[in-house]
């Protein structure tokens, strides 16, 4: 390890708390005139770069101070693809590169079950991470994941990206200036899942393998492979794997209502509802859901519908939506939602109100979600969304399908972090085995 190489890796990790002058070397000298000097990028391993992962993955590409070096991906095709892009190292297992000391950070886009165990893996060897939600296969995942990186001074941003359009930050930090007024009650909808998926098992493509299709399993349990398993919506509406669009995307539209109020903070949660389970198919998870919480003496719905946040106050209400014409492949779009596609209020007046002096929600200069984490590497700083709000938004998701599985009334304590007396079925849907020699 050179002593140049350790410098800056040493600079990133304190750069909140000291001042150093790393040697710059200009970025020409190694041929890529496109990037900031070598000692000023923030080096990145890709972990799973299939469709959501390769778009991350282009978001990262574009940025001056970001350099890819490595990626891990089970499909050989997809590893070799985006490393030789980056002029970066293939791999199939992810291990092999948490020793590697030109590492500086994580971008985890696996399916939902690996995400947890490889960010806590990667925080053990001293990396940064970004997570792309949902955050946890189970609520004790998320937990463990909380315990660990609370403890650690690293970097934990999380994939919730609209936080990063100015519209979103606009619609939360008016809610958060008091324009409505106190939050009465609050409506989150999110797209529906589906029943499904072929269940034949058929020959591992020669792209996977035996051992990249052990890899891509993972913790979960081993089953044969299907045509859909391994294929979307497989990884987002199998049990083994997810919990469905629950949090897979009510991840977003949570997400936006945390940001947006501390409601979920107010007092004991209450959460029943109802959803649909397929009786037949591959895909298991809950969907057509149609929840109702209580925060305390806050109500709030959360359903299966469109992308939408919306906050309810004492003077009116704002929503927020995803927007249209939103391109997940091209971030540049994140920043041209015209106000009329992302945000409504019961008076426009509402929306018109002047932003003057300090914000209170911390807003990006760019919509890039993945520029937020590498200046946030770089200058020692919470990214604009971290683990804690992660947790309190996924924990949402997780209570509303025990409540669906179990038919029961769950009871939770936001503070505290723990069920409140919770029956055997909820007891045993907080946490999985996982598959050896698979740990947390």
């Amino acid at each position: 390890m050179s002593t140049k190489r350790s410098s800056r890796r040493c600079f990133l990790k304190a750069a909140a708390l000291t001042v150093a002058s790393p040697l710059v070397v200009p970025s020409s000298v190694f041929g890529d005139a496109t990037k900031d000097a070598p000692s000023e990028r923030v080096t990145i391993a890709h972990i799973g770069v299939g469709g959501l992962g390769r778009q991350v993955f282009a978001w990262t590409h574009v940025l001056k101070d970001a350099q890819s070096v490595a990626v891990a991906d089970p499909y050989q095709s997809r590893r070799n693809g985006i490393a030789n892009i980056c002029k970066g190292t293939a791999y199939l297992d992810y291990r092999d590169i948490l020793t590697r000391d030109d590492v500086d950070a994580f971008i985890i886009v696996t399916p939902d079950h690996w995400h947890v165990p490889i960010a806590l893996d990667a925080g053990r060897a001293g990396k940064h991470v970004h997570v792309a939600k949902p955050l946890g296969l189970t609520l004790a995942q998320n937990l463990a994941c909380n315990k660990f990186f609370s403890e650690k001074k690293l970097v934990f941003q999380y994939g919730t990206q609209q936080r990063s359009m100015p519209h979103c930050w606009k619609g939360c930090e008016l809610v958060r200036r008091g324009v409505i007024g106190k939050i009465t009650s609050l409506e989150v909808d999110a797209p529906n899942g589906g029943a499904g998926g072929s269940t034949e098992p058929v020959s591992i493509p020669n792209d996977l393998g035996k051992d990249g299709y052990d890899m891509w399993i993972g913790p979960a349990p081993m089953k044969p492979f299907t045509v859909d398993r391994c294929n979307p919506p497989g990884p987002y509406w199998v049990y083994d794997y997810s919990i469905g669009y629950l949090a897979g995307w009510g991840a977003h539209p949570l997400d936006i209502m945390v940001w947006g109020s501390d409601a979920d903070l107010q007092g004991i949660m209450t959460i029943e509802g109802t959803g649909d389970l397929p009786e037949t198919g591959l895909y298991d998870t809950v969907y057509n859901w149609k929840m109702n919480l209580r925060f305390g003496n806050i109500p709030f719905t959360f359903k299966a519908g469109s992308d939408r946040t919306r906050f309810i106050g004492e003077n009116g209400w704002i929503e927020v939506r995803r927007g249209a014409g939103l391109s997940d492949a091209d971030p540049n779009t994140w920043g041209n939602i015209a106000e009329d596609q992302g945000l409504s209020a019961s008076d426009p007046k509402l929306l018109e109100t002047k932003l003057d002096g300090e914000p209170i929600l911390k807003k990006t200069p760019s919509a890039n979600h993945i520029d937020d984490f590498i200046r946030s590497i770089k200058n020692g700083e919470e990214p604009v969304v971290g683990l804690k709000d992660a947790v309190r938004s996924d924990n949402l998701s997780h209570l509303c399908d025990i409540a669906v599985r179990t038919k029961s009334v769950v009871k939770w304590d936001p503070i505290k972090l723990q069920l409140i007396d919770p029956t055997a079925e909820q007891t045993a849907l907080l946490s999985r085995p996982m598959r050896a020699p698979w740990t947390l």
